[in-house]
């Protein structure tokens, strides 16, 4: 990785294992940020720029907190590279985690001088930064976080600044203390982190979140967001059985188990793992999402299954629903998450051999929710859930087969 060194301003390459201590900016880029050839080259022609200012101010802060080098994300990545561009963001989550300390600069922060304490705070929490997301990995990643206004004066309030964080972003205030602690919460719960965050490059709304869940992938620019992040969600399904991933919501009359973006997680309700006594793989096919879920077959007879967003009482169960491996904290009592599936008809899906149903999620908009008990004694089926693409193939390749034999007067 390349490195600023505070005194000179010279760019200097380490192997990442001999890196020696540095401190690290997290801000949001602006108008005039240097690149990595401007910073090389380093000629006067740049010294007006606002973002070599930054970089300048960046490295005599870190100078004075006993530090020979820095890095920043403008001009410590040669991105004339695409190798080296997609390392770097492929690291970037670890180059803050070992990075010994981590300065956030707000520059659209005014210092407080004549401001009312509760004002400060207001425009701390409107800064830009909250709403960036690759500012997200940068604040959970960091040990230990400084904030900076626009004159790079620090930034103090009366209060634990975790809790100002916590309050402005949605994030628990545990994890903020302890960045170790990311692992232990729950996909869903991650994903709405991220949930309101936006990016100039859509893409990187899917990139910036593989630190969160210790994925790496290559970096496509031009895939599209959507792409970008079911690439991510089936790195993630890779590396974890959390079956929150699919517990999301949007406006779709129907869908597949993957989410269309980090928003569909927005709302996400308090979510907690079962206990693994039987756990199944599950991955995406070329046909679909191959799982084992608990399932109730359209018909099926259920007193009082439904809760809360979808109460029903007795009676038969107009299509299929799935139970996910998670529970649903619903006002003080824990429940089984529940998402409704419709069966595909007239194909037969075979999964090493065995012949399952296939099905695509429908009522999307909603997430619903079951006592335990009223779960003991349904079965667990394989079952294929077709994404969009697939079904989209699946539909119109019986449609022109329909027509081609119609059209033979067979």
């Amino acid at each position: 990785m390349w490195l600023l060194h505070t005194d000179t301003g010279d760019l200097e390459e380490f192997v990442e294992s001999n890196t020696p201590p540095y401190a690290i900016l997290s801000h949001t880029w602006m108008n005039e940020e240097i690149t990595f050839v401007e910073m090389q080259n380093a000629d006067e022609n740049i010294q007006n720029k606002a973002g070599f200012k930054k970089i300048v101010n960046f490295c005599t802060l870190a100078k004075s907190h006993g530090y020979t080098y820095g890095w920043a994300d403008t001009c410590c990545i040669d991105k004339r590279s695409s190798a080296e561009l997609s390392e770097a963001i492929n690291s970037m989550y670890r180059y803050y985690y070992n990075a010994a300390e981590c300065f956030v600069y707000l520059e659209d922060v005014p210092t407080r001088f004549g401001q009312s304490m509760e004002g400060h705070l207001s425009a701390i929490t409107s800064s830009r930064w909250f709403t960036r997301c690759w500012t997200l990995q940068e604040l959970l990643a960091s040990n230990t976080r400084h904030f900076f206004a626009r004159d790079w004066s620090l930034i103090e309030v009366p209060i634990d600044p975790n809790e100002v964080v916590a309050n402005a972003t949605g994030i628990d205030q545990q994890v903020l203390e302890d960045r170790n602690m990311l692992p232990t919460f729950p996909i869903a719960q991650r994903m709405r982190w991220a949930s309101k965050r936006n990016a100039t490059r859509k893409e990187d709304i899917a990139y910036s979140l593989m630190g969160l869940f210790d994925v790496q992938m290559p970096i496509i620019y031009g895939e599209g967001a959507t792409k970008a992040f079911r690439r991510l969600q089936t790195e993630i399904m890779q590396n974890s059985f959390d079956q929150t991933i699919f517990a999301w919501r949007s406006e779709s009359a129907s869908s597949g188990l993957l989410a269309k973006s980090p928003a569909n997680f927005h709302d996400a309700p308090q979510l907690a793992l079962w206990h693994p006594k039987t756990l199944s793989p599950f991955h995406m096919t070329n046909v679909g999402l191959s799982i084992r879920l608990v399932i109730l077959d359209e018909g099926a007879k259920s007193s009082q299954l439904f809760w809360g967003s979808d109460p029903r009482g007795p009676g038969a169960v107009p299509h299929s629903v799935a139970a996910l491996q998670c529970d649903c904290k619903h006002g003080n009592a824990w429940t089984v998450l529940l998402l409704h599936l419709e069966p595909i008809e007239d194909t037969t899906i075979f999964v090493n051999g065995e012949p399952c149903k296939g099905y695509r999620r429908i009522k999307c908009s909603s997430l619903f929710w079951a006592s335990g008990k009223t779960l003991e004694g349904w079965p667990t089926e394989n079952i294929i859930v077709l994404e969009d693409d697939q079904y989209q193939l699946l539909m119109r390749s019986r449609e022109e087969n329909q027509k081609r034999w119609a059209s033979k007067g067979v």
